[in-house]
């Protein structure tokens, strides 16, 4: 049914809009060099490593390539589409969509601005990702939070957003409000309780799966990137303000109202809810700081209470400083991450404690080259390891070095 749905919508807004005038197009491809040092197997080979790479890995690697298409349907309607292909061998789909969605923004006829979009998108969280495919504009992997949002959160539904335009009423200040009703996220929250935190760019794809770090069977080796199980939708309502339009704060709550009793072929229906804030100050000097927090907690399986049978808490939080210039971007983070089981850790103990150190170098030769370097350490101990014979505590260090053509 998801399937069918989101396929309608791809085809459906795609036609429409090849016949109109004004279809924009950007997105890039990239070639890689990579150097790891990590005593840990990649979750990308079912492992309970942090880093998208291992020591398999290393050497230059093909790239992605990552388009975004948008194009008018009317005055007011909009659709877009985000897909995404790589030669990676442990991809589910070498090619993949990872958003699909119709935007209706009408005419303003107050200092109220009205939009609301229809479709498969990401929820208004993240403060980082704001360039071409949902990257990061400011490091080649994005913070902890805003991985974990690639990974595992995505809305199919309707979203709507309201605004005041301050300018409109004399005053530097915008505010906002948004609320969302949405299905097919059921599988939220298994890569947290079963593999804690983790940072990378790699999105999942509407039609792809994350690789289980604990596989029990052939038919499972995926958990499903989006997929309703229990019928039940979910919902997420946030405000924002944002001042001279460059600072801004926000505020999100997000509950998937899963039902953990219920059970589907390869995945089970999660209980996942959290609350997100953020803020973003951007100086016109070039520089850039930020800060982001989570706190949430996901559950599963069948219990007397229906709360769960296995519960964790999780939170996170980063910082970041960037500076840039006509050419040059400069960018350090430092992530916090804690996952902790607080029901069912005789059946599955859950804990993870870490913290990351990101350091990126972009350099815009000009409108279509950039060159990018990234250093990222994560250090901290993870309890699943020890179910498979290994130290719980351990530190990847991870150097990529990226030639990006945009078009």
């Amino acid at each position: 049914m998801r399937i069918a749905i989101i396929a309608l919508l791809i085809c459906g807004t795609t036609a429409a809009a090849a016949d109109m005038s004004g279809i924009e197009a950007e997105g890039f491809v990239d070639l890689r060099a990579l150097a790891v040092d990590s005593p840990l197997p990649s979750f990308v080979h079912g492992g309970l490593g942090l880093l998208p790479f291992d020591d398999e890995h290393e050497g230059v690697q093909s790239g992605r390539f990552v388009l975004d298409a948008r194009g008018p349907l009317s005055e007011t309607l909009r659709a877009q589409l985000t897909a995404i292909a790589t030669l990676d061998r442990d991809e589910q789909n070498p090619v993949d969509v990872t958003e699909a969605f119709v935007e209706w923004r009408p005419y303003p006829r107050s200092h109220w601005r009205w939009r609301a979009r229809v479709g498969a998108f990401y929820p208004p969280v993240s403060l980082e990702n704001r360039g071409v495919g949902w990257q990061s504009i400011y490091s080649l992997s994005p913070s902890a939070i805003n991985t974990w949002i690639g990974e595992e959160v995505r809305s199919v539904g309707l979203e709507v957003t309201g605004t005041s335009v301050g300018a409109t009423l004399g005053r530097d200040l915008d505010l906002g409000a948004v609320a969302g009703v949405y299905g097919w996220s059921d599988p939220m929250g298994a890569m947290l309780l079963q593999r804690g935190w983790s940072l990378h760019d790699r999105a999942t794809p509407l039609f792809g799966g994350m690789r289980r770090p604990f596989r029990m069977s052939d038919h499972d080796r995926y958990i499903a990137g989006s997929d309703e199980i229990d019928g039940r939708p979910g919902y997420y309502g946030g405000l924002e303000a944002k001042w001279r339009g460059r600072h801004v704060l926000r505020v999100l709550h997000y509950d998937n109202r899963g039902d953990p009793a219920q059970q589907g072929y390869a995945d089970d229906a999660w209980n996942d809810r959290f609350d997100a804030v953020g803020a973003r100050v951007a100086f016109l000097s070039g520089l850039t700081l930020m800060a982001q927090a989570m706190q949430g907690d996901t559950a599963v399986g069948p219990s007397a209470d229906g709360r769960g049978m296995l519960i964790a808490d999780y939170r996170a939080w980063f910082l970041l400083g960037s500076y840039a210039t006509a050419r040059h971007r400069m960018t350090i983070r430092h992530d916090r991450m804690h996952v902790a089981s607080t029901r069912g850790a005789e059946f599955f103990d859950s804990e993870q404690r870490a913290h990351a150190w990101t350091a990126a170098y972009f350099y815009e030769y000009d409108d279509h080259w950039l060159a990018a370097a990234e250093w990222l350490r994560i250090s901290g101990s993870l309890q699943q390891r020890e179910l498979i014979g290994l130290p719980a505590a351990a530190t990847e260090q991870q150097l990529q070095l990226v030639l990006r053509y945009s078009f």
